[in-house]
C-alpha cells in the first residue's frame, strides 16, 4: 500500500509507513493500561 500512495500521491513509501506506524501507536497508547506492568531493572555484573 505504501509503495502504491508513494506512485499516486508522492512522498517515499518510509514516509507512508512511518505516518500509520505513529497513527498506530497513538491507538495503542489510549486502549492499553500500562498501570499493573512493573520495570525490570538490568543490572551489571
Amino acid at each position: 500500500m505504501a509503495l502504491r500512495l508513494s506512485k499516486s500521491l508522492g512522498r517515499t513509501p518510509e514516509s507512508w509507513l512511518a505516518m500509520q506506524d505513529n497513527y498506530d501507536l497513538w491507538h495503542a497508547k489510549q486502549k492499553v493500561n500500562l498501570t499493573r506492568v512493573h520495570v525490570v531493572n538490568f543490572a551489571i555484573a
